[in-house]
């Protein structure tokens, strides 16, 4: 797209890990491609962090967990580990130099909730217990012990493969199963998860959950899966 209208594009916008398409991490090198491509025509680099950033892949950002930086930075979610509404947006200097270029120029925007004091005072306290509790080190043991046990539960049969990075997982179920069927079998087990259509069940849990919640939502998955199954 960039070689055939590289002087038209203003803005690509990509998620480092892709979240409700379907929990895709990056191929390597490919987010670092993006940037280099931005560059070079005149394009901004927007990351959507609102499912990645605050803790999910181990570190605050996606940018910073694969060491590409961005002209924008949306984020919503995790800044107030989603008890109260907020949502925000970064804006590098790249893109804040060219709009404070004209002195004449005035970016009139802006919302009634805006800066809401509340909203603001919930994120201020996500973000403490982030720090103190070690919840960035936290989601990766969470990830490692959830790719461990849906490892465990492939076969050719049900579940083809998993992908994922830190606590953002997902299994590719086999061909003709039953996605719907599957995501509420794990339901009256106990476990919700983001059926993700065509054939994927994702797995975004609390960084806060407890090995044993973690064995519950694989030993879930198994049992609807054989349950779906026959």
């Amino acid at each position: 797209m960039l070689a055939e209208h590289g002087d038209r594009v203003a803005i690509v916008l990509a998620e480092p890990v892709i979240g409700a398409g379907g929990v895709r991490p990056p191929a390597p090198g490919y987010l670092a491609g993006l940037r280099r491509l931005c560059d070079e025509h005149g394009a901004f680099l927007c990351f959507d962090e609102v499912v990645c950033g605050f803790g999910r892949l181990g570190a605050w950002w996606g940018a910073e967990k694969y060491g590409v930086v961005p002209d924008l930075v949306t984020f919503a979610k995790g800044v107030t580990s989603g008890y109260v509404p907020l949502g925000g947006l970064l804006v590098g200097p790249a893109v804040r130099e060219r709009l404070e270029a004209d002195p004449d120029f005035v970016l009139r925007h802006g919302h009634t909730y805006s800066g809401h004091p509340t909203a603001c005072a919930a994120a201020v306290a996500a973000l403490e217990i982030t720090r103190a509790q070690g919840l960035l080190e936290r989601a990766v043991a969470v990830g490692d012990r959830l790719e461990e046990g849906l490892e465990s539960l492939i076969e050719a049969e049900r579940i083809v493969s998993t992908r994922g990075e830190a606590a953002l997982r997902a299994v590719e179920l086999a061909p003709g199963l039953d996605l719907a069927a599957v995501r509420d079998a794990m339901r009256d087990r106990g476990v919700i998860a983001r059926g993700i259509p065509p054939s994927t069940i994702a797995f975004c849990p609390p960084l806060v959950i407890g090995d044993e919640d973690l064995d519950l939502c694989v030993s879930a998955l198994g049992d609807a899966v054989r349950a779906v199954s026959s």
